[in-house]
């Protein structure tokens, strides 16, 4: 198997890129770029300006929400192989919700994806943009469904404890 077989293979398993041909997803991984980073680097800070998503290729990426100067907080995600991150930013503006962190694998590759190639992408590919399009909304509304029984959860355990 070749190394562009590879990634061919490894972005056709990714949710975002279902349904994409072959030569939309030579395309995909052209307008992008491959980072190694070692352990415990940040990849963006909750509260920067959001103007790139990435993939994990290797290794882990956590998601950390803090309060105050505290870094870490809490962690949200684990995020590993074919799974996408810092989307959000793309589309709402607003600032990093969150602080990605690389985990304690010896080493973490990314692909990062610049707001600005995947908006000419969108509008030089229509059809490849719609795929792209739906298959956001589809990965949003499944995080938020995952969101939405997490919240249920806790209010209901704050039931049971009496808050």
């Amino acid at each position: 198997m070749t190394k562009d077989t590879k990634i061919l293979e490894l972005l056709s398993t990714v949710d975002v890129f279902a349904g994409l041909e072959d030569h939309e997803l030579e395309h995909l991984q052209r307008t992008s770029q491959m980072v190694s980073l070692p352990p415990d680097t940040i990849i963006f800070r909750q509260g920067d300006k959001g103007d790139k998503m990435y993939l994990v290729v290797q290794g882990i990426i956590e998601i950390w929400k803090s309060e105050g100067h505290d870094l870490k907080g809490s962690r949200l995600a684990r995020l590993k192989q074919g799974e996408i991150f810092g989307e959000m930013a793309l589309f709402d503006k607003d600032p990093r919700s969150a602080t990605a962190i690389t985990s304690i694998a010896k080493e973490t590759k990314i692909w990062i994806w610049d707001e600005k190639d995947l908006i000419k992408v969108i509008h030089d590919h229509p059809q490849l943009g719609t795929k792209l399009l739906m298959n956001f909304m589809k990965k949003v509304s499944n995080r938020l469904r995952i969101a939405n029984d997490a919240i249920h959860t806790l209010l209901r355990s704050n039931q049971y404890i009496g808050l």
